[in-house]
């Protein structure tokens, strides 16, 4: 029964001390990574100007590289500014509806919410590397 008692205390006192998770560090871990993903945004942007500007210097990169079928490679170039576009709609949809004022919320729906949009945020920040790497790698054979 001793034991007991003592596996019982020692419970109900590992219960007392875990900490309810606080809704400003849950928005602060948020925005701390909104910076993080947006440090990529600078990169992801240079990237599509600089595919804009090949497209519209076709006849250049042409007399630069003779043996590119430049059909083919302004389908490809669209196809990765239309990537990079799509990255960067979504960040700014995020940005648009991301709501940090928690007002009349319980500290319990405000954490949900707030995790709930640190998952958003890493979903982007995936996407936005990946296109990075892509344009990133296409890029580079063109020496751009």
């Amino acid at each position: 029964m001793k034991l007991f008692l003592a596996v019982l205390v020692l419970a109900t006192g590992a219960v007392a001390c875990t900490q309810t998770p606080n809704y400003k560090t849950e928005r602060d871990d948020v925005m701390k990574f909104h910076d993080v993903v947006m440090e990529d945004h600078g990169i992801l942007v240079n990237n599509q100007m600089r595919l804009d500007s090949m497209l519209k210097e076709m006849p250049a990169l042409k007399t630069r590289f003779p043996s590119t079928d430049t059909l083919k490679e302004k389908v490809v170039m669209k196809a990765t500014l239309d990537r990079l576009n799509v990255a960067e709609e979504l960040m700014n949809d995020w940005m648009h509806k991301f709501e940090p004022d928690v007002t009349g919320k319980s500290n319990e729906d405000a954490v949900k919410y707030f995790k709930a949009e640190r998952i958003k945020i890493g979903k982007i920040d995936s996407l936005y590397k990946a296109e990075i790497q892509s344009s990133d790698a296409y890029l580079k054979q063109f020496k751009k």
